[in-house]
């Protein structure tokens, strides 16, 4: 009976053994990670093993920040090449200085000319009556006075007594006249320095007439100035006869 009673606790025996070896097991392993032991006496180091075999290549690092410029020192220069081959001669160009100074004077002629229209321009709407014949103006306030008074009037405005030197200007003096409702106007021809012999206010000779028949007859003696008709037709008088003045740009 006692003997039946070993062997049905013999297993049960084995397995408290076993459990309690795990324990102890556990409980050893514990000791050794949390609490600190004496290190013993160090033994002869052994010797070194062989190399190991050569790691794979890493991936890339990220990229580093910029470094600053380096410097250097230049180079001393190279020697001077060989000259080159003189290439083909060119053909001779035409002179532009020439042109150039023929456009600039012809620019400043144009200038010139346009400046000195303007002004005139600038004059003739500066009177009451005008009327525009070729390159001329005729223009007049209704001023009325005697040869002088006409002379000065015009002078005085930078132009000069009237003076028809065609048909055409004529025309167009007399269809002023009959706007102004005259019967004579003042031409700028005397014979006041030579009897017979009429010239312009600048003494040159008359290039166009238009004389009434049998005139200019210096009547009495007295008619050194000249006057222009309503119809046209041109007159000899006294010099200090009141007239129409009409003056001429």
């Amino acid at each position: 009976m006692l003997l039946d009673c070993e062997q049905k606790m013999a297993p049960l025996k084995h397995q408290i053994c076993a459990s309690l070896l795990l324990m102890e097991f556990i409980l050893l392993a514990a000791a050794q990670s949390s609490c600190p032991a004496y290190a013993g006496v160090p033994g002869t180091p052994g010797h070194n093993g062989s190399p190991g075999r050569d790691g794979r290549d890493g991936f890339p690092g990220p990229k580093g920040e910029k470094g600053d410029p380096g410097v250097g020192a230049q180079g001393p220069p190279g020697k001077i090449g060989p000259p080159g081959v003189a290439g083909p001669q060119g053909h001779k160009g035409n002179p532009g200085t020439g042109v150039q100074n023929g456009l600039v004077t012809q620019l400043q002629s144009d200038v010139k000319y346009l400046t000195e229209r303007l002004t005139i321009v600038e004059k003739v709407l500066g009177f009451h009556m005008f009327r525009k014949v070729g390159q001329k103006y005729y223009v007049s306030d209704g001023l009325v006075g005697n040869f002088e008074k006409a002379q000065k009037f015009c002078s005085d405005a930078g132009a000069k007594i009237v003076l028809p030197k065609s048909e055409d200007e004529n025309k167009v003096l007399t269809a002023m006249q009959a706007a102004l409702d005259s019967t004579y106007v003042y031409a700028g021809a005397t014979d006041i320095k030579k009897e017979g012999h009429f010239v312009d206010t600048s003494d040159q000779p008359l290039t166009f007439t238009n004389w009434k028949e049998k005139e200019p007859n210096d009547h009495k003696g007295v008619e050194d100035c000249t006057v222009i008709y309503k119809s046209g037709v041109w007159n000899d008088i006294s010099c200090n006869s009141d007239w129409h003045v009409v003056c001429e740009l």
